[in-house]
């Protein structure tokens, strides 16, 4: 005859762990989120260029005339054509790119030495001028600037100005693009 069955034990200690299994499938691509909101500026959507055909003498410290635009977009950049003010009407950060011919007048004195520069409001612009020196009547050189600027209050008036005098100036070409808000 057996008798009853006795109090279990106490548990014993923990095996050591087994070996890892393979890993398993790759489930199912979740479904697409949804779109994020649209980044920061800029498109190519304000911009300008203007340029001067005629062969014009410059006068010393006064504006390049541009006669002619070739493209404006937007608002936030505007010009006469005619006039030597090309106007920011937004804050934010612009690049700009300039381009003439320059050559002395008949009668000039040599050394012919000019400066070009660019002026926003009255004030050049830092990193933004090129001296050159004509040295005969036969000469002509090719200037060109590029520069960002900031515009922080509008409306701005930003200028190409010509240092210096007996000199001639064609082919000349600006052009601005807005690119970014200032943060």
């Amino acid at each position: 005859m057996t008798g009853p069955t006795g109090a279990t034990g106490p548990s014993g200690a923990t095996g050591p762990s087994g070996a890892t299994g393979s890993t398993g499938s790759t489930g199912p691509t979740g479904p697409k989120g949804a779109t994020g909101p649209t980044g920061p500026c800029c498109r190519a959507d304000q911009l300008l260029s203007t340029y001067s055909t005629p062969a014009q003498p410059g006068s010393n410290g006064g504006a390049l005339l541009f006669d002619q635009n070739a493209l404006i977009n937007g608002t936030a950049i505007t010009h006469t054509a005619g006039s030597g003010n090309i106007v920011i009407q937004q804050t934010g950060y612009y690049g700009v790119a300039f381009s003439v011919t320059v050559a002395p007048l008949k009668n000039a004195s040599f050394p012919v030495s000019l400066t070009l520069s660019m002026r926003l409001q009255g004030t050049d612009v830092p990193g933004a001028a090129a001296i050159q020196l004509l040295h005969n009547s036969q000469e002509a050189e090719n200037v060109a600037l590029t520069q960002i600027i900031r515009v922080t209050a509008v409306p701005a008036t930003l200028n190409i100005i010509g240092s210096g005098s007996g000199f001639l100036y064609s082919t000349a070409t600006v052009s601005v693009l807005r690119i970014g808000d200032i943060s």
